[in-house]
């Protein structure tokens, strides 16, 4: 049988004869131990994909080949036959009497030079090439680096290892992430049962956002994945190697395989310019991405983001909540708890005393909450100068007491425009458009806030609440009650006077 037919004959992931062939739904064929393997490799995964192609398959998509089979059995006959009829042969690079000898003086390698990394013969020894070098039996250089070798495999194969689990780690938060994105998809099918015409095409918009999400969460996961399976594909690679040689019987064949492939693979996977010969680790720098899907408000006030759009519909409220007094009597709570204003601030210490303090002052709600999923919209109107966030509550012995440094809050200032500070540290969101109080300032603003606290993912985030607008979104930590917190600036000499006002609907 030709060349050429036994190519055709081979399969594309052994390289060898068919064994038990069998075919994909995309017609590429296959041993079956060999896409079995392939199988078993990505059954964390979703689903398995051809070597060749990269189309979807199953384990139920093998279809036997009983024609590649009898031609491949006849090929391999044939082969056998062959090596018959040729008779034994040498192996390439050896010898008759399968030994290595000297290509200079013919005599057999006795000796390895330690100062070249090569195998030598005693009158090599004493030449002018290998003058003042170092030289050991050759037994017992194999033995020293074989060591060498077997530290290099061991702490290969430690890598390998660290490198599967994360390899497997990232496989599942994919599966997580979809079955989350499932969730999700159903969730949001739920809640437009009860819509008309106009909010079916709101569910599809935000159908398509969710899979975009999806798509680009999956993708940065994926993308993750696939450095990871490189380095363990190469790691996995220069194991099978350097196992390989530590099969190698023969000291001087190991030897010779040693000073060609093996000390520099070595000396590749040592760190540069460190005292000590530390092996450079590839594990380092992975990581796994976790799932961050996130529909924020949608997720669990999908029907109220609806209300904001169609009032007549539906009619779910955010959290009452009621504000207490303070202790600065010139922060006036109206009537109820809906609102809070600062009043004019009269005496002898001068205005700009009176606006750095009246700045930081603050009043916060009765009610407080540690758990679950809480949205809050509050009413800036055209203040020039407010803060809306959280303040948490902090057990101090007998009452609690509430932390001025542990405060999340969005403030608008004159001078800074649309702020953000975690803990007193600031992070800009908008310049201000004009100066204070003109009109394109104005409408660079927001008039009403909405605060979303999901706390059991820790993390706060402000709308627009006219628009559904993101203004920002941040990770946070709450190990004890938080309370809505609100600040509404300086009096201003009148110009800011306007009261912030807890939404009720």
């Amino acid at each position: 049988m030709t060349s050429v037919l036994s190519e055709q004959l081979q399969c594309p992931v052994c390289l060898c004869l068919f064994t038990d062939p069998v075919s994909l739904p995309c017609d590429h064929t296959f041993c079956r131990p060999c896409i079995s393997a392939h199988l078993l490799r990505s059954s964390a995964k979703s689903q398995s994909r051809c070597p060749e192609c990269r189309g979807p398959f199953s384990q139920k998509d093998l279809r036997a080949h009983r024609v590649l089979t009898n031609m491949a059995d006849v090929a391999r006959e044939e082969e056998v036959s062959g090596i018959a009829a040729r008779g034994p042969e040498a192996p390439q690079g050896r010898t008759v009497a399968s030994e290595l000898v000297c290509p200079e003086h013919d005599e057999k390698f006795k000796l390895f030079c330690e100062t070249d990394q090569r195998l030598v013969c005693v009158i090599c020894r004493d030449g002018e090439k290998h003058r003042g070098h170092t030289f050991t039996p050759v037994k017992e250089a194999a033995k020293i680096s074989k060591n060498v070798l077997r530290g290099a495999l061991g702490f290969l194969v430690k890598e390998n290892r660290e490198m599967e689990g994360l390899n497997q780690q990232q496989a599942s938060e994919i599966i997580k992430t979809k079955e989350k994105s499932k969730s999700l998809s159903a969730h949001i099918s739920s809640c437009f049962e009860e819509l008309h015409q106009f909010l079916r095409r709101r569910e599809e918009e935000l159908k398509e956002e969710q899979e975009r999400e999806e798509k680009k969460t999956v993708a940065a996961m994926l993308k993750n994945d696939c450095v990871i399976e490189n380095r363990l594909m190469i790691g996995r690679e220069m194991e099978v190697t350097l196992q390989s040689a530590l099969a190698i019987p023969e000291s001087d064949y190991f030897l010779e395989w040693w000073s060609e492939r093996g000390l520099p693979v070595i000396e590749g996977m040592k760190m540069k310019d460190t005292a000590k010969p530390n092996y450079r680790s590839r594990v380092r720098g992975l990581f796994v991405t976790p799932d961050s899907l996130n529909l924020g408000l949608y997720e669990t006030h999908l029907p109220f983001c609806m209300w904001k759009e169609m009032l007549k519909v539906i009619k779910p409220v955010p959290v009452r909540l009621t504000l207490s007094s303070s202790d600065d009597s010139y922060l006036k709570v109206s009537e109820g708890g809906a609102s809070v204003r600062h009043a004019d601030r009269k005496g002898g210490f001068g205005f700009n005393y009176y606006h750095d303090y009246a700045a930081t002052t603050t009043v916060v709600s009765t009610e407080t909450v540690q758990t679950g999923q809480h949205y809050w919209e509050v009413e800036v109107g055209g203040k020039l100068d407010w803060g809306v966030g959280l303040k948490v509550k902090e057990d101090s012995g007998k009452e609690s007491v509430l932390s001025p440094e542990r405060e999340i809050m969005l403030h608008l200032k004159p001078e800074k425009g649309l702020v953000f500070s975690h803990d007193g540290v600031e992070t800009p969101l908008m310049a201000a458009a004009g100066d204070p109080g003109t009109q394109a300032e104005a409408q660079a603003r927001p008039r009403k806030v909405g605060l979303y606290l999901d706390c059991d993912r820790e993390r706060v985030s402000f709308y627009d609440a006219d628009s559904m607008v993101l203004l920002h979104s941040s990770w946070c930590s709450f190990i004890s009650p938080c309370s809505l917190c609100l600040c509404p600036g300086p009096y201003m000499q009148g110009r800011n006077n306007n009261p912030l006002t807890v939404c009720w609907y």
